[in-house]
């Protein structure tokens, strides 16, 4: 076991013992994790046993981390549960620990000779600032990550947010003008300036016009590019997700899936194309106010904004609960769409065994789960706008009274009062819509969270398609594979091999691996040792990945159309197929049915094979399959829905017609078995 940041003299297992048996420790610090206050080979901190349920941020531990691998003496920076967050002083990695893997906790630091209990104030003075610039730094961290990220989304569509800012800012700019020219406005009517009066007038329309036009071309602008933006985010999610390792995904309900790529990706482009620019043109325009406001009066904007600091001191108690709210309410949504989405696509089933009202039962608890995590967010949300609503009269009530006192006193004209009042509003408005846009923000963080848990998942290998000019043989040698740590293998010391052109039936129990052969062939897992291999007759050999994917074609188990036509479907296999090759491939597959349907190949397939049989969507899947025309075919339980005849009559087409391709048979049908040339049994 590795000894870092201590003298390799001590053994810290012998430590652990001491510390678990009562005993107070005292050892030297060997490194620089606890810098500036524990130095390398000077200081030493004495540790005694922890309580598991007493353990708290702040506290520094003697703990392993890594899989026990490496100890190590780092502040707890978070706790959730028993998982623990820990980071040395002067470290910027973090490493993850569980209660049960902290030795002892320290009880006092010796600098210099002196030594300073945990419960003294100045390591409480130290541990509190060092704690504060921790967060500080974790802050910008995680703020640097997020702005790249989201600068990353904008890439080919910066120009066009920038474009709207601009429109914006153009319009705060005539917004202003407006009060100025009213001003001049109100003034030369009290002064019985006719001539200027309608000057002044008619400039007043003109910059209302063209407000209006800045404000159109603002919402053109912010919709086309809302909807460039939300395109181009849903495809890129929707090919990493389809390019990604097989395993990642499983991991995710796919409801949960789609409720992210479609709801949180819907949040996050809002976030980017509204409310990004909007903070902009609210800011700017709350700092032209308040330039305007005082070039007419130097003391009254500093008593309307005076509110501004506690907007400022509550803003992060509050992004806090909203982002947790939030976070909250997006988990909810996910699984009221996992529940709808899972009772629709197994309807027969709930109506065979009358689960309909167990369904609803469980919606309606998912759903009292959100309306009451609603209103909490609700709740919340009007105190924070009441509050909000009576500084801002608070502020009104200021500036009106205190230009009544200036017009009273004559310091002021009618047109400073007038501007004062419409001031008040362009300067207290852009901070109310900016709590107003808070929720936005807190959404589109969340949504940045939830669509990076996506986007991080392990994709497979870029790169062409290895295509062999002969048909190879199919090789594995001596693989062992388990889908989790821990599990009992799948495959242990398994080999076999598959001639070119073979016919192989792969038989044996349900759940003995014969499916996840084939998965292992198509290199969407990868077996933890052996190796599975393509060898053409021309020598050489390639291991199965993702690039050799291209020399198969898959039949999985089950009803696997799509809605559309027929036609749509056989496509999918070559989308360059002509109608006499799709004739062809139906009829080999013996779906020769298909013909004398009422609108034949564009006959239109509902969802998941919607119309049809089991037997008569196996049958085009197995058409769809042959149209991709690879040299290895692979077919998992597809003919389990076909009678004695059609499967009969099925193998011998293809036996006929495509002659010479190596097609691999999972099967329970001793038929089947029977027409192949070796048969394959997987068992214990």
């Amino acid at each position: 076991m590795m000894k870092q940041y201590f003298d390799n003299d001590i053994l810290l297992s012998e430590v652990a013992g001491l510390l678990c048996e009562g005993k107070t420790v005292t050892i030297p610090v060997r490194g620089n994790s606890m810098r500036p206050f524990l130095a390398d080979g000077r200081d030493s901190v004495v540790l005694q046993r922890g309580e598991a349920d007493r353990l708290k941020r702040g506290d520094v531990v003697l703990a392993t981390v890594r899989g026990g691998q490496t100890w190590v003496l780092h502040r707890i920076v978070a706790r959730r549960g028993n998982r623990l967050t820990l980071q040395g002083d002067n470290n910027r990695e973090t490493e993850a620990a569980e209660v049960k893997d902290v030795a002892g906790v320290a009880i006092a630091m010796v600098r210099k000779g002196v030594t300073y209990p945990v419960d003294g104030w100045q390591w409480r003075l130290y541990s509190c600032g060092w704690m504060g610039r921790m967060s500080c730094r974790c802050l910008g961290c995680r703020c640097k990550n997020l702005l790249a990220y989201l600068w990353r989304i904008l890439d080919g569509y910066r120009w066009s947010v920038l474009l709207s800012c601009l429109t914006g800012i153009f319009s705060v700019g005539l917004g202003l003008l407006f009060i100025y020219l009213s001003k001049l406005a109100i003034d030369a009517a009290t002064a019985g300036q006719r001539e200027e009066i309608f000057r002044y007038g008619a400039m007043l329309v003109m910059t209302t016009l063209l407000q209006l036009a800045c404000n159109a071309a603002d919402n053109w602008i912010a919709v086309r590019t809302q909807i460039r933006v939300g395109n181009a985010m849903r495809s890129r999610l929707l090919a990493h997700l389809l390019h990604s390792r097989w395993g990642e995904l499983e991991r995710f309900h796919t409801g949960d899936v789609v409720n992210r790529v479609e709801s949180d990706a819907s949040a996050l482009v809002g976030l980017l194309t509204n409310s990004v620019p909007a903070f902009v043109i609210m800011g700017l325009q709350l700092l032209a106010a308040l330039v305007f406001f005082c070039h007419l009066d130097a003391r009254l904007p500093w008593i309307v904004v005076g509110v501004l600091p506690l907007f400022l001191l509550g803003g992060r108690v509050y992004m806090k609960r909203m982002y947790r709210h939030t976070g909250k309410l997006r988990q909810s949504d996910s699984r009221i769409q996992a529940i709808i989405q899972e009772s629709l696509q197994q309807r027969s089933v709930v109506k065979a065994l009358e689960l309909g009202e167990g369904r609803l039962d469980k919606l309606d608890r998912q759903q009292e789960s959100l309306r009451t995590r609603l209103m909490e967010r609700t709740r919340f949300s009007i105190l924070s706008r009441i509050c909000v609503s009576a500084a801002f009269a608070g502020g009104y009530l200021a500036a009106f009274l205190w230009g009544v006192c200036g017009l009273s006193a004559g310091t002021i004209s009618f047109g400073t009062m007038a501007a004062f009042l419409q001031l008040v509003s362009k300067i207290q408005q852009p901070v109310w819509d900016m709590a107003r846009l808070v929720p936005s923000v807190v959404e589109g963080r969340t949504s940045v969270r939830r669509l990076r848990e996506l986007e991080t998942l392990a994709a497979e290998e870029d790169g062409d398609g290895i295509r062999f000019k002969e048909i190879p043989d199919v090789i594995v040698n001596n693989i062992t594979f388990t889908y989790a740590k821990g599990d009992t293998p799948v495959f242990s010391g398994f080999s076999c091999r598959f001639p070119a052109g073979s016919r192989t039936a792969v038989v044996g129990e349900t759940g003995k691996g014969k499916t996840t052969l084939l998965r292992l062939l198509l290199a969407f897992d990868v077996p933890q040792s052996g190796s599975i291999k393509l060898c053409p007759p021309q020598g050489g050999e390639v291991p199965v990945s993702s690039h050799t994917r291209c020399n198969f074609t898959y039949v999985p188990q089950g009803n696997t159309l799509f809605s559309g036509t027929v036609r749509d479907n056989l496509r999918m296999g070559n989308p360059r197929a002509t109608s006499e090759e799709m004739h062809r491939a139906l009829h080999a597959a013996a779906a020769d049915f298909v013909f004398a349907l009422p609108r034949g190949l564009d006959t239109f397939i509902g969802e998941q094979g919607s119309g049809l049989s089991e037997g008569q969507a196996q049958r085009i899947a197995i058409a769809r399959a042959l149209l991709r025309n690879r040299p290895i075919l692979l077919l998992d339980e597809a003919t389990s829905a076909l009678d004695e005849d059609t499967e009969r009559q099925l193998m011998e087409n293809l036996e006929r017609e495509y002659a010479g391709r190596t097609v691999i048979f999972i099967t329970h049908h001793a038929a089947v078995a029977a027409r192949c040339g070796q048969t394959i049994r997987i068992e214990n």
